[in-house]
């Protein structure tokens, strides 16, 4: 099959941009919950069998440092119970935000960072991209962080950033977490895309969002829906093999 030399630029073109965004942002979503997902459930098995445990992020080195890491985890998971039933209304949203903000400035290490990534995503909902983004900033800073943690709040805020920021300076984020290897490495991939193919992007730049794209296609460690997705941009652009 012949390819195309270049990528469509007329309207629909900028259409499928959009969605293609639209569609990361669910995939960041859905690997974002998986990941808290599993690392949640480590956490419940560390608090169900303390004392087998000599080390790790928790610590649980004295007994005063397991009652205070069971309360937060408890005030954690009450937090987010509340926040998942469908009835919830603006008062139990705003106590969750108030148990997280306070578990973000004053938990213990691990509850703390779990936290501030749930508070990041409530100002983010409610509008407050620069609160967000110093939260989530605050979880990359985190030395005692995990580093799939870290890696999470740099995607985030990179991706907050994405429809309005400078391309310049994202870039370079986002390139260290697609090299990285990472959980968030094919996502970081196609934030690269996703600035490469803003309104206005040039020849060139389209050229490197179509480079990136087929190496996400070829990849074995993106999933099935990022390397979908990637085939299907291609194809949109001329570019099926």
């Amino acid at each position: 099959m012949v390819r195309q030399n270049s990528l469509k630029t007329d309207p629909a073109g900028d259409q499928v941009a959009d969605d293609f965004i639209t569609q990361v942002n669910e995939e960041m979503q859905a690997q974002r919950l998986r990941a808290m997902a599993r690392r949640i459930g480590a956490v419940v098995g560390v608090v169900a069998v303390i004392g087998a445990i000599g080390g790790g992020v928790w610590g649980w080195n004295s007994h005063a440092r397991h009652a205070a890491q069971q309360a937060a985890s408890a005030r954690y998971f009450t937090a987010t119970t509340a926040l998942t039933d469908p009835k919830h209304d603006a008062a139990a949203t705003q106590k969750a935000t108030a148990t997280f903000q306070d578990l973000a400035d004053h938990g213990p290490v691990g509850v703390r960072s779990y936290a501030a990534l749930r508070l990041a995503d409530l100002q983010s909902q409610a509008g407050q991209t620069d609160a967000a983004l110093k939260t989530w900033q605050s979880v990359a800073d985190d030395g005692s962080a995990e580093p799939a943690l870290r890696d999470m709040a740099r995607y985030m805020s990179l991706n907050a950033r994405t429809a309005s920021a400078d391309p310049k300076t994202l870039r370079p984020g986002y390139e260290a977490l697609a090299q990285s290897g990472g959980a968030w490495a094919s996502l970081a991939q196609e934030g690269l895309v996703a600035l490469d193919l803003r309104s206005g992007a040039t020849a060139d730049q389209q050229k490197e969002a179509r480079r990136i794209l087929t190496q996400i296609v070829g990849s074995e460690n993106a999933t099935e829906g990022v390397r979908a997705r990637a085939q299907a941009l291609l194809e949109t652009f001329g570019d099926a093999g």
